[in-house]
């Protein structure tokens, strides 16, 4: 990702800045990359798990 700290990031800055990253990957090979990541952080957050990604963030249930 790039050095800037951002509040969030969506779907799309993930995509761009992957793309920059990895300039010979596809947008498609890209985005397919990008599922399985958020379907798996989904899944784990799903049972209970908390998955924490150094330098981007932490994800957890939050019980309101």
């Amino acid at each position: 990702m790039n050095n800037l700290k951002q509040e969030t990031y969506n779907r799309s800055d993930i995509e761009a800045s992957l793309r920059k990253e990895f300039p010979s990957l596809t947008k498609s090979q890209i985005s397919e990359a990008v599922d399985l990541i958020l379907e798996s952080i989904i899944e784990a957050v799903a049972l209970d798990e908390k998955v924490e990604i150094r330098g981007f963030g932490t994800f957890s249930k939050n019980l309101i």
